[in-house]
């Protein structure tokens, strides 16, 4: 007997036998000491995907190491003097553990030659960590245009498609790479994400001024990898009460290629077409990201990191709760509909893992259905409809502002009076 879910998105998809890749030449490692300084909270496992050389110290190609500090990374030798030649490995760890200190992040170093290649990469990394991996950065040191990013993004949402077909979903961020040849050329020039159709991909353009001159097609993608995972999964990492950027290795935002946002309108295109980048907000300090795009149509259910991280751990909970239920009997009755008593038990377990997002504030509310005149007798499945009512985001606020005369509003009483 199968049983399905769905939870925010279509129903999951049939497994296959043949969709586990072989991970023979995939080995996970452990930093000494990472398990003590481990958060137990799941949903903020990073990875980070990345193409650099071996190091003496011990990184290896094709080599998951899990590391919760930045220290753990210089301890195999990524330290500041790794990032030559276009690499920014250090950077990005140094940024992730930044915004945020107890993250818990996987990396891997492979041999990669295109940013293509590179994401290709990803959902093999996610199946050797057993699927821990929440959310990832892809970070390429190779030469590469804005048409290889085009490729780069496509290739990672296959990616992460094959993952959630294994019950392992997860989002990637990218750098923007080859953005400031475009961008030179006008605004206009730029693609708009929205026409991309890549659900669970975030293109990041942000990057500090001064630090694009080493890193000059770098993205500050693990900067944004940080905030994602320092994050509730409800919560927008534009949030400015929780969410400011500014710091070492961030203090002037600027785009890849280090040039600033020096119009209103650019600005507002750049965000229009759902790119990630940093901005100011006028009259307050700090730094902040403009929003959490994915691209793909800003209509969508998943234009949203938030909503896609949201709809991912209700899928992660409900596959594991229901999945003890696989294979067990399923009574019915004479006219061929489900028992009562089995709809039930099964609305219960549902009912009882959502509970739990709901009272950490992860979602608003949720429904539960089951067809009792499903045919399971025939098909040996059982679907469960699971609908859920995402946290709200206050993307704007609206002030109607006006002058309140005392004097003439007290003429007005007294008129009213007589």
């Amino acid at each position: 007997m199968k049983i399905y879910t769905s939870s925010y998105r279509s129903p999951m998809p049939k497994l296959k036998q043949d969709t586990m890749s072989t991970l023979i030449d995939i080995v996970v490692e452990d930093i000494p000491d990472v398990l003590s300084k481990r958060d137990p909270n799941h949903d903020m496992i990073s990875g980070l995907l990345f193409n650099g050389s071996i190091t003496p110290e011990g990184l290896i190609h094709n080599t998951i190491f899990r590391l919760a500090s930045l220290e753990d990374a210089e301890k195999l030798g990524i330290t500041e003097a790794y990032d030559v030649q276009g690499q920014s490995a250090y950077y990005q760890i140094q940024q992730y553990y930044r915004l945020n200190p107890v993250g818990d992040l996987f990396i891997m170093a492979t041999e990669s030659t295109s940013y293509g290649e590179l994401a290709s990469n990803a959902n093999k990394m996610q199946e050797a960590t057993g699927g821990e991996i929440r959310q990832m950065a892809l970070v390429f040191s190779g030469n590469a245009t804005f048409f290889d990013t085009k490729l780069a993004i496509q290739e990672a949402q296959l990616q992460v498609d094959n993952a959630y077909q294994n019950y392992m979903p997860f989002e990637v961020l990218v750098e923007g790479k080859g953005f400031p040849e475009v961008y030179s050329k006008g605004v206009s020039a730029l693609d708009d994400l929205a026409d991309y159709n890549a659900n669970n991909v975030s293109v990041v353009i942000a990057m500090d001024v001064e630090d694009a001159m080493k890193y000059p097609n770098t993205a500050a993608v693990g900067m944004a990898l940080g905030a994602v995972s320092y994050a509730k999964v409800s919560e927008n990492i534009v949030w400015a009460e929780q969410f400011n950027l500014q710091g070492k290795g961030f203090l002037k935002a600027g785009l890849i290629g280090g040039k600033e946002i020096v119009t209103q309108k650019d600005l507002k295109v750049l965000n229009q077409r759902r790119y990630v980048f940093a901005r100011k907000h006028v009259g307050v300090p700090g730094l902040y990201f403009n929003d959490s795009h994915t691209a793909t149509s800003g209509t969508s259910d998943f234009a949203y990191i938030e909503n896609n991280r949201t709809a991912n751990k209700a899928t992660r909970l409900l596959h594991k709760a229901l999945l003890p239920k696989l294979n067990s009997s399923i009574l019915i009755n004479a006219n061929g509909t489900v028992a009562l008593s089995v709809l039930k038990g099964f609305e219960v377990i549902c009912l009882k893992t959502l509970q739990g997002m709901m009272s950490s504030r992860e979602i608003s509310t949720f429904d539960i259905f089951i067809d009792p005149s499903q045919d399971v007798l025939t098909h040996s499945e059982l679907r469960i409809k699971a609908e859920i009512t995402p946290i709200g985001i206050a993307r704007k606020i609206v002030i109607d502002l006006g002058f309140k005369n005392p004097f003439r509003l007290n003429k007005q009483e007294r008129l009213h009076s007589n």
